[in-house]
């Protein structure tokens, strides 16, 4: 091939201009391009005046995209210049090289297309690098893309924890509800983990109008004390838990006591009292009759647990309010201690459940994000680098493709 083809194919094909080919070798599926810059890129680094001296000369071999199969590397011979206009003594400046890394421009983007495919082992793996290249490459493309995130337009938030290690270590993220996008990553769940963050929304984010949250008492003080004018709007499926988790109490106190009076009643059943009951088929529905029957307590517990779903159907804030009074003077008629504990924390949260009237939003976006999270710390084993994490959450909304694992 002659060496203007092969000048042409190092432009276009690899992006690499500006140098003149000595020659080039395929050796054993390696193609080696072997070549010397061109005068225009012999100046300085600086001030780029052309006015240099030649003080010390060496070849960088570059990794370059592949040809197929065939590993292709650019050998170029390189020089550290003098400038006699400024003084400066630095070592050339390669337009298409990334760095110093030893790699073209190129390369590394063929790197970061195979991120969005893969693991960071299995893209090392394939193009026989160290899996610490793959991921520097990647860190400083996240790190340049999310250097500032604008809170301007955040209008709708929402916040929730996650488990990173063993050993009750967790991580808080905020999540702009409107395009499921983390913009905050931070380790551990205290008021003060999050404070630095609030503060910065107080000062950056006029249009944020409210938050959605779980019954935390920790991030209710801190939006609270830092943002006191956006609304905080509890979340459906917190609140449904904390039904459940008095439910599910309930069972276990009655259970024990059929235990121990000889009777082995609602064994294998616990699913029964917490799934939806329109959700369960009619074998289900009816062992469950069955169970209601012999105790009238668990019976009435999973009415008031299943009525209070209406809450969130209810047409307007008023008629919510009218449905929450009613509700919560109903279980705490209903004598069971269990329900009265839920029914006393519903109360003394009812200005966030009845805010949702206000914004219609939730969670929903943070849980589902919540299972991405997980697909992405179990692809990796963990992650020792917290900061590459972070970047990874604030770009796991863009994830387009099924995340392997």
């Amino acid at each position: 091939m002659s060496t203007s083809k092969l000048a042409q194919l190092l432009n276009i094909g690899f992006g690499i201009r500006d140098v003149i080919i000595k020659s080039f070798d395929i050796i054993e599926k390696v193609v080696i391009f072997r070549c010397n810059l061109k005068k225009c890129l012999k100046r300085c680094s600086k001030c780029r005046s052309h006015d240099v001296q030649v003080k010390e000369t060496k070849v960088r071999r570059l990794r370059m995209v592949p040809l197929g199969i065939m590993k292709c590397f650019l050998e170029i011979t390189v020089h550290k210049f003098k400038c006699r206009r400024c003084g400066a003594c630095q070592w050339v400046d390669l337009p298409f090289a990334i760095g110093k890394f030893p790699m073209t421009k190129a390369f590394a983007n063929h790197i970061l297309s195979l991120v969005k495919l893969g693991t960071v082992q299995a893209i090392a793996s394939f193009l026989d690098i160290q899996w610490k290249t793959v991921k520097a490459i990647h860190k400083d493309w996240l790190s340049a893309k999310y250097a500032k995130i604008s809170y301007r337009d955040l209008i709708y938030l929402s916040v929730d924890e996650f488990s990173i290690k063993k050993g009750h270590k967790y991580m808080t993220v905020f999540t702009d509800i409107r395009t499921g996008q983390i913009i905050y990553a931070v380790e551990g769940r205290k008021a003060e983990d999050i404070e630095t963050f609030l503060k910065a929304l107080a000062k950056k984010a006029p249009k944020l109008k409210a938050i959605a949250m779980d019954l935390s008492p920790s991030y209710i003080s801190a939006v609270k004390t830092h943002l006191p004018g956006v609304d905080i709007v509890f979340d459906r499926f917190h609140v449904m838990k904390l039904l459940n988790e008095s439910l599910d109490e309930l069972r276990r106190k009655e259970r024990n006591k059929y235990m121990a009076a000889g009777q082995n009643i609602g064994k294998g059943d616990r699913f029964l009292y917490l799934r939806n009951f329109d959700d369960l088929d009619d074998a289900q529905r009816t062992r469950l009759d069955r169970l209601f029957k012999i105790n009238v307590d668990l019976a009435k517990a999973h009415a008031m647990k299943e009525q209070f779903r209406l809450f969130w159907e209810k047409g307007s804030k008023e008629e919510a309010a009218g449905f929450l009074c009613h509700w919560v003077f109903e279980a705490y008629r209903s004598g069971i201690r269990p329900l009265q504990r839920a029914a006393k924390t519903i109360l003394r949260h009812s200005q966030g459940l009845l805010s949702y009237f206000d914004h219609h939003i939730s969670n929903g976006k943070a849980e589902g994000v919540n299972n991405k999270i997980k697909v992405l710390k179990r692809t990796a084993y963990g992650y020792r680098d917290t900061e590459y994490f972070k970047l990874l959450l604030f770009d796991l909304h863009e994830k387009t493709t099924q995340l392997v694992g």
